[in-house]
């Protein structure tokens, strides 16, 4: 048996109505990370609207969904990361923490470092010091100890 995907509108019902984060559908339960990931994947192809209600629920899950955020963060999907980011710029403080430590692992990556500097700066929070250059030369020097285990092992 062949079930449709559960639409946006069903899950804000249910949200609006039952207060509830699982979502009962022919005796499955969804848990509250399978409707984070279908949210934020649901953003790859949505349109403006569609990805406003999805912001709009993401923002009312709140805390439970910053890790999956956070992740939506390194996306290739511009319309997943800037979601991402405004939505962890509305959930605020129970954010800065995810965030920071999103910064200092992506410092070396000015693509993804500028994210995490708007998130933290709408935030009224100060961007965790890091020195870039010695985060580099440890990226550098893991990838030529992956190419001589390769070359050792093939």
């Amino acid at each position: 048996m062949t079930t449709s995907p559960i639409s946006l509108e069903t899950i804000k019902f249910h949200l609006i109505w039952n207060k509830d984060f699982s979502f009962n559908r022919e005796n499955q339960t969804v848990s509250l990370e399978e409707l984070v990931e279908f949210l934020i994947e649901s953003l790859e192809d949505a349109d403006k609207q569609t990805a406003n209600k999805a912001e709009n629920l993401l923002t009312r899950i709140g805390k439970p969904a910053i890790p999956f955020l956070v992740r939506g963060l390194r996306s290739g999907h511009n319309r997943v990361r800037s979601t991402c980011a405004m939505v962890l710029v509305r959930i605020g403080q129970p954010a800065v923490a995810s965030v920071q430590d999103f910064y200092v692992r992506s410092a070396a990556r000015p693509k993804l470092r500028w994210i995490a500097e708007f998130i933290l700066s709408e935030l009224g929070r100060q961007i965790p010091s890091v020195d870039t250059r010695e985060l580099e030369a440890n990226r550098q020097d893991m990838g030529r100890k992956v190419l001589q285990f390769a070359k050792a092992a093939g």
